[in-house]
């Protein structure tokens, strides 16, 4: 059993603005996963939990309770981050109301079922990045430590969480043809809308159309340990026959400390 940590930082000491390998692209492709994170986490939640008068196992029961903590820590670490976002000149929260659009939307006009679907493929989605963070460790020490510290924690709470809302889906009897083609949508939006985030940050700082952007952009995404090429294996395997997040394992991960 996992257990919640709540990360303090201060956000108003002096950090610097290309934070990541002191690079324009690395820095705003994770400033735009972090503005999808607040809304999008509690969107989880909620969608969990609208199932928990339907489970009975007590082990699950307080998996989901811990679930939420974790995801409601996150949601608050990066609001706090999104805030510096904006301290800096960036349209953070003009962006973060795409995201919002989106889940109100998705509130109004999908059942809590197929919310419950979207929550299963996100978290699978996220699970990928944080194991792919969590693997290529040497990533990390481009960053400062004050970003490193809260993509650290983040990336193993996802994976000490990552079959929760699968288990839940499978508790309720869901279909994984259900999850297969929402598994598809979920993808294209999540990467268009941190994709169109990122370029619109890069636009506000003029590094949109300089070479060092599209090299760092073919880099962080499409190399040997690249986001795409990376996770491109267990994005696929979510597609077998009975999968669930269980089947890799990922224990020695999380011995890359919170703290």
């Amino acid at each position: 059993m996992f257990t919640s940590y709540q990360l303090k930082q201060d956000w108003n000491q002096e950090l610097p603005y290309y934070w990541c390998d002191n690079s324009p692209f690395k820095s705003h492709l994770f400033n735009a996963m972090s503005l999808t994170f607040p809304d999008g986490e509690r969107f989880y939640v909620h969608s969990v939990k609208a199932f928990k008068d339907q489970i009975t196992d007590t082990a699950l029961l307080e998996e989901i309770d811990e679930f939420a903590k974790q995801e409601y820590f996150h949601s608050y670490a990066h609001k706090q981050y999104n805030d510096w976002l904006d301290r800096q000149g960036l349209p953070a929260e003009q962006l973060r109301q795409d995201v919002v659009k989106i889940i109100s939307w998705a509130n109004r006009k999908l059942t809590a079922e197929t919310r419950l679907a979207v929550t299963v493929c996100q978290e699978h989605i996220t699970v990928i990045l944080a194991v792919n963070g969590l693997t290529n460790r040497s990533f990390y020490r481009r960053m400062h430590p004050h970003f490193e510290h809260i993509w650290r924690w983040h990336n193993i709470e996802e994976v000490e969480h990552k079959s929760t809302s699968m288990l839940v889906w499978q508790a309720i009897g869901g279909k994984p043809n259900k999850l297969h083609r929402v598994m598809i949508l979920a993808t294209i939006v999540f990467w268009y809308t941190v994709l169109k985030f990122a370029v619109k940050m890069l636009h506000r700082d003029k590094q949109l159309w300089k070479w060092r952007t599209v090299k760092d952009a073919w880099d962080l995404l499409f190399s040997k340990n690249g986001m795409f090429s990376f996770g491109r294996d267990r994005w696929f395997a979510f597609f077998k026959k009975d999968y669930t997040p269980l089947d890799h394992n990922d224990a020695k991960l999380l011995n890359y400390r919170k703290t």
